[in-house]
């Protein structure tokens, strides 16, 4: 009878230090980000974050990045223009250089840590180009987007610069 209790102790142990691991992966990740909340909430809301590792956060937030840069690339086109072809350039440079990050995550010798880096600073920069290229007259709209897609990329690079 006591083993039954003990095991039942140990397992609820173990249920709890990996929740609390969990957690601590991600506070740790998103304390680092520029924007925390947003953070928390794409990690928290993604089911694969329970059991994921450095890396495996990582390929959340690079799916995240993506689908926020094609948002920004889709906003720019509604806006058109000279300026906003510019901006659906280079998110769209952003959105190749998050692909070959999703490849250097799965990847685990030091020279893909360093291209994932490389990858993600340029996917960073090519969206802030965007921003860029509006300067003061930047649709809010666009600006919201952007931002976003930038707040995400930020995250990536935590992630990328933790490996």
């Amino acid at each position: 009878m006591a083993s039954i209790f003990f095991c039942a102790f140990l397992s609820l142990s173990l249920a709890i230090l990996s929740i609390s691991c969990e957690a601590d992966l991600i506070g740790n990740v998103c304390s680092q980000s520029t924007n925390p909340s947003l953070c928390n909430n794409i990690l928290t809301s993604d089911p694969r974050s329970r059991t994921a590792d450095l890396r495996g956060l990582g390929q959340i937030l690079v799916e995240n990045a993506k689908a926020a840069t094609q948002d920004t690339i889709n906003v720019a086109n509604s806006i058109g223009g000279g300026k906003a072809s510019t901006c659906v350039s280079v998110c769209g440079d952003a959105i190749d250089n998050l692909n070959q990050c999703s490849t250097f995550l799965k990847r685990s010798d030091r020279a893909s840590v360093s291209d994932l880096q490389t990858k993600g600073s340029a996917a960073l920069t090519d969206v802030g180009t965007c921003d860029d290229e509006f300067g003061n007259s930047e649709p809010a709209n666009l600006k919201q987007a952007s931002r976003k897609a930038q707040d995400i990329i930020d995250m990536l690079l935590v992630v990328a610069n933790s490996l």
